[in-house]
């Protein structure tokens, strides 16, 4: 969550030439409702299971850069199969950063909208806790710095050498 998945993995995608996915798109265009409006109208579990039927779909170009939700990994042994099915990167920012980076986002993100800095914060932490041994079950581990240049060519670099 926050990570920059989805920015990075675009840029990273066009320059590259390969197709682009942002799962939390692909959902909202799909039930017409944004990813906030899912999770209040249907719950989290019921979106947890959206992204992980989407994932499982077949029609994906077998090269492509998929921009995951942050909780996807964590559900429904996602992780388990996207390393099966491809090669997953994990995002890795310092705790602190990542923190600091999504207070700035809260708004934007369902489980921390219309929190106080210390709110979002007692929820960041345990989901960090949570979802970093399952992150780092990815193939790929990759340093962030924040700064994006740095960051899309180690992205863009991880790619090139899958492939």
């Amino acid at each position: 969550m926050g990570s920059g998945k989805s920015s990075l993995g675009q840029v990273a995608a066009e320059t590259l030439d390969v197709p682009f996915y942002d799962t939390d798109r692909v959902l909202e265009a799909q039930t017409g409702l944004s990813i906030s409006e899912i999770f209040n109208n249907h719950g989290e579990t019921a979106f947890r299971q959206l992204e992980s039927d989407l994932l499982r779909r077949e029609g994906l170009e077998p090269v492509a850069i998929l921009a995951t939700g942050g909780g996807l990994p964590c559900y429904y042994d996602n992780m388990s199969w996207m390393n099966n099915h491809g090669v997953t990167i994990y995002l890795e920012w310092p705790d602190e950063l990542i923190t600091r980076r999504l207070l700035q986002l809260k708004e934007d993100r369902p489980l921390l909208a219309g929190l106080d800095d210390e709110a979002a914060t007692s929820v960041i932490a345990p989901l960090l806790l949570q979802r970093k041994p399952i992150y780092e079950q990815a193939a790929i581990l990759i340093e962030m710095t924040g700064v994006f240049e740095v960051d899309l060519a180690r992205l863009i670099r991880a790619c090139q050498y899958v492939w």
